[in-house]
């Protein structure tokens, strides 16, 4: 910018060539339209009114300015927006953040409003979300619980427990015995040792176990030596589809009269009949360290693929959940070599499910658990009565269709007069037919008892 030569400067009246020249001076730095400033510096200004470059300024229609770029010392108040947000609202939201706080830290995120990254597994779509703004997008997490209680990573959200009887409220052929089936579903088998199998009570109240159960299993082992003897529990789910090539999760209560091991054990059955594929053990086999007192166990297992395989003819394929309690040497590969022990082994509360995560206990009503363990095994009582001296067929119709043309066995022969039972006969899952003879008119029999087997 040129000097302008001013009296007070001078100290004297300015002549006619100093005037002249302060005009031109003056003349020359002005500004104008399209003329670039490249740096202006302005100490002090009130402008009201005029333009700048084509910009209002003051009045009541205020222009807009663009600048390439400004530096400013001191304060800046908008009241307004500035590039569309609300200054004011969102300055709230950070006063909530303490003073040199972590911003990596989710406490300090969440008291300004905001959300952390790390939170979510989709963000753009929980942000989406959480504006109301319409979208198809769908969050999806890592993991969720409610009340410290995790939900299903996979699978539904009821009826996702694939053991029947997994609390052992059901025991249709009697409480206590030696072998097989005692608790439905449930099949103690053994080879050279021998065991008690009795329905066991929780005390009313206690809190060792979750969900008030009433019963619990307990198997007494008296291990005989023998590298092929054993004692185990198990429970063969219907169909070796089940979470065939998937990801499963097996979880138990369980406690022991000492410090004692016991191996759980996954094996896949392809059924009998025709040419079916040879079945599949040693599935994640783990051993389990139980105590005197009740502990959860968890165990995550993946199920073999079955592609490629056969299935048999007669439609008796299975999962089956072993418990092995007791093991001579030749099973040391589907035992992790448990080895052979005596003792008392507890179950309780056996769920298996889909996914990675153990989810609590699934309870459901009795009467849904017995119809489930009818599928298998039902008791039923047929009568029947002539009015003359004959033969006399009588229908009867199991509880629930049952799982494959059930094998009849007469637990008692009830009452009769003038009668006597022929035999009964199963011709369907659905039932079958009774037939007494009878020696006089009216003869009858009541009270006959049976039991229907389609165990796997």
């Amino acid at each position: 910018m040129a000097t302008i030569v001013t009296r007070a400067g001078k100290g004297s009246p300015l002549t006619n060539n100093e005037v002249d020249a302060n005009f031109t001076n003056l003349n020359s730095d002005k500004l104008e339209s399209g003329d670039t400033v490249a740096s202006l510096t302005i100490t002090s200004a009130d402008i009201n009114g005029g333009t700048i470059d084509g910009v209002t300024i003051g009045g009541a229609s205020a222009g807009a300015a663009t600048f390439t770029s400004a530096t400013v010392n001191g304060n800046i108040t908008v009241t307004g927006t500035v590039d569309g947000r609300d200054v004011a609202t969102d300055g709230t939201k950070l006063d909530g953040i303490e003073a040199g706080a972590d911003v990596t830290d989710a406490t300090n995120v969440t008291a300004a409003g905001a959300l952390m990254d790390s939170e979510l597994t989709d963000i753009t779509a929980v942000k989406a979300l959480d504006q109301g703004v319409a979208t198809t997008d769908s969050p999806s997490f890592a993991g969720l619980s409610v009340n410290g209680n995790p939900l299903p990573t996979a699978g539904s959200l009821s009826n996702r427990n694939k053991i029947i009887n997994g609390n052992f409220d059901i025991w249709q052929r009697g409480t206590s015995g030696t072998s097989g089936y005692v608790a439905d579903r449930w099949n103690t088998v053994l080879n050279g040792s021998t065991a008690a199998i009795t329905q066991q009570s929780f005390t009313l109240g206690q809190t060792d176990v979750p969900g008030e159960p009433t019963y619990f299993h307990r198997t007494v082992v008296t291990s005989v030596a023998g590298v092929s003897n054993y004692a185990l529990l198990l429970q063969r789910i219907e169909d070796v589809r089940t979470f065939a090539g998937q990801t499963a999760t097996l979880s138990f209560w369980a406690k022991a009269d000492a410090a004692k091991n016991i191996a759980v054990e996954f094996l896949q059955s392809f059924g009998s009949g025709g040419s079916p594929s040879a079945f599949v053990a040693g599935i994640g086999v783990t051993t389990c360290a139980l105590t005197t007192a009740w502990q959860k166990f968890t165990v995550t297992v993946a199920v073999p693929s079955i592609s490629g395989k056969t299935l048999g003819t007669s439609g008796n394929d299975f999962l089956s959940i072993n418990f092995w309690f007791d093991a001579g040497s030749v099973l040391n590969s589907r035992t992790n070599s448990l080895g052979q022990q005596s003792g008392t082994f507890d179950i309780a509360q056996v769920q298996l499910e889909a996914g990675d995560t153990a989810t609590p206990f699934e309870h459901r009503s009795i009467g849904q658990e017995l119809a489930l363990c009818q599928r298998y095994y039902s008791i039923f009582r047929p009568q029947a009565q002539t009015p003359v001296t004959q033969f006399m067929i009588t229908p009867f119709y199991f509880p629930v269709q049952m799982r494959a043309i059930p094998t009849l066995t007469q637990i008692s022969a009830g009452s009769s007069v003038s009668a006597a039972i022929n035999g009964a006969v199963a011709d369907s899952t659905f039932g079958g037919y009774f037939q007494i003879s009878a020696s006089a008119a009216n003869g009858y029999v009541l009270g006959a008892i049976y039991s229907a087997s389609a165990e796997l």
